[in-house]
């Protein structure tokens, strides 16, 4: 599936900012004209240059594929030539679909898959990737990307590769007056690189897109952000992706109340603790709003059979009038809010 177009990735400051990464975990990159890419086992990844390369490579692109390698491979795999893997038989094909679905996983926390995609005869198996490449299934590559998405989560691989990540979707988004992977579109893929979603439905109809920006209004996605980030930029005219959710409705939702969060601490001038005491527990110098199981004792959930759906959940809060200032700060749609509804398995990614 390859691109006849230079990939957006091929700029210096994203092609540094993976350079960097590399030397960040001891890794030097050199240019080559004998190899597409490939490693030495001593601490040197090579990366072809020219007729070695098509038009859509891009240098960030093959440094991240074999980092991924290199992790999917595990202990010891920086010492031996091309991570220890031949490409002659079944078994390598199965770590390559490994590393695939991990540098997907790595990659959706900044929409970035269809970016970081490879452009070799495994582009066929990633594109056909999940929304969540890590589920369960009958793949054997998911048991050992699963175990080299644990080693991509700690040191010394997390650091430098979220650093490298963030740059890139920072460096794509800087200046720009749409998004950069806009064409991606017309064949199927979201700008922020996941598959589009339903017909009919735009980013403008989505509960994530939200307008933020330094000194500008700019559209973004907050269900493709990283955690504590600013979300990629995007355009309420786009078709939607496969993480498009209708606006919350918190009568049907409900998460931030129920086992999402596990406390809702409120001051002891707040009117609550006076109105509804049977409501309240103290806990040395804390109050919190008691809790009924796994969920706030306020929250009625109940089904409603004169719904359009029927045994339609319908959740409302008992004390509403009198909901303490920490819920009445609580902004449907928001980044709190997506994260509740993460956790509780309402949107189209897991938490965490």
């Amino acid at each position: 599936m390859r691109r006849d177009a230079p990939s957006p990735l091929a700029r210096d400051v994203i092609e540094r900012a993976w350079i960097d990464a590399a030397a960040r975990l001891g890794l030097r990159v050199v240019r080559t004209g004998d190899a597409y890419a490939t490693s030495d086992g001593r601490g040197t990844i090579a990366i072809g240059v020219g007729e070695a390369l098509d038009v859509d490579d891009a240098v960030a692109q093959l440094i991240f594929h074999e980092l991924c390698h290199a992790i999917t491979e595990g202990e010891g795999a920086t010492a031996r030539p091309d991570w220890g893997l031949d490409n002659t038989g079944p078994r390598d094909v199965v770590r390559e679909h490994a590393c695939l679905r991990l540098q997907a996983h790595l990659a959706d926390a900044h929409g970035l898959r269809a970016l970081m995609a490879p452009t070799t005869e495994y582009r066929a198996y990633h594109d056909a990737l999940p929304t969540e490449p890590l589920a369960d299934g009958d793949d054997p590559a998911i048991a050992i990307a699963r175990a080299a998405s644990a080693r991509a989560a700690a040191a010394p691989w997390h650091g430098p590769l979220t650093a490298a990540l963030a740059a890139t979707s920072a460096a794509l988004a800087a200046d720009a007056d749409e998004p950069v992977t806009a064409p991606l579109a017309a064949a199927g893929v979201h700008p922020l690189g996941m598959p589009l979603g339903p017909a009919g439905e735009t980013c403008g109809s989505c509960a994530w897109l939200y307008v933020g920006g330094r000194g500008k209004a700019v559209e973004r996605c907050r269900q493709a952000a990283a955690p504590n980030a600013e979300g990629p930029r995007t355009g309420r005219d786009l078709p939607a992706c496969v993480r498009w959710e209708p606006p919350v409705d918190c009568a049907t939702c409900g998460a931030c109340c129920r086992e999402a969060y596990h406390s809702v601490t409120v001051s002891m001038r707040d009117p609550v603790v006076w109105k509804q005491p049977a409501l309240v527990e103290r806990h040395a110098h804390r109050f919190e709003i008691r809790r009924d199981g796994d969920r706030c004792a306020a929250l009625v959930d109940r089904r409603d059979d004169t719904s359009r759906e029927p045994n339609q959940r319908i959740f409302t809060c008992s004390i509403y009038e009198d909901r303490p200032q920490a819920c009445r700060d609580f902004a449907a749609g928001g980044r709190h809010c997506l994260d509740a509804r993460r956790r509780v398995g309402l949107s189209a990614r897991t938490a965490g």
